[in-house]
């Protein structure tokens, strides 16, 4: 997919020069790669496909524990912007997997599964624009992965693409097998292929 979308990618780009005057890199995925290729592979391979995946995709055709995992997600997301940054990543990331583990423990024991049926079959009968809405999301959450404030034009909306793209195929994989832990699987996965991608281009070039 990834390479199919950059020859087109490529073409469109030669062909129309005016519409990508910006240029854009993921500069910081790089620089993680020369400094800490460890910490690069826990956050790209085990880290974010576990709490993306929980951000979106436990909307589509939710279970009582897609509901909990989705309320603990957010909250998780925008609170780790609060922790020191002088704290060291592993330690970050062990507190998160034990606040996340607290929290969707107390959050399932408080909230019956009952109180969740009606929500739950709201979207079951609108997955296929959950599905859409999703992806669309997935994407734009990306755009920070290139710059530090949200803007939109030509390169970046080309950019995103492909993460549209693949959030529409784990949302699918979501819709088939019903179960969170595909999607995770297939979104690790293609992190994989980016990280590997990576190292094959440092190697060639250093």
């Amino acid at each position: 997919m990834y390479i199919v979308f950059f020859i087109a990618f490529g073409i469109v780009k030669t062909q129309f020069p005016d519409l990508f005057e910006e240029q854009y890199e993921q500069s910081f995925l790089r620089e993680l790669l020369q400094d800490n290729p460890l910490k690069l592979f826990v956050l790209a391979v085990i880290f974010a496909p576990i709490i993306e995946e929980m951000m979106f995709r436990t909307l589509i055709k939710p279970s009582h524990a897609d509901v909990i995992l989705l309320l603990c997600s957010w909250p998780l997301f925008y609170s780790n912007k609060f922790i020191p940054t002088d704290v060291h990543w592993a330690v970050k990331l062990g507190f998160i997997a034990v606040f996340l583990f607290t929290v969707f423990t107390i959050l399932k024991q408080l909230i019956p599964e009952q109180s969740t049926l009606k929500i739950r079959n709201f979207l079951s009968r609108h997955s296929t624009v959950v599905l859409i809405v999703s992806s669309l999301l997935f994407g734009m959450v990306h755009i920070n992965n290139y710059v530090d404030t949200f803007v939109l034009n030509a390169a970046l909306i080309a950019l995103i693409i492909p993460r549209i793209i693949s959030g529409f195929m784990m949302g699918l994989l979501k819709i088939k097998n019903e179960n969170i832990v595909w999607p995770m699987a297939l979104h690790a996965m293609n992190n994989g292929f980016v990280i590997i991608i990576l190292i094959i281009s440092r190697t060639t070039t250093s």
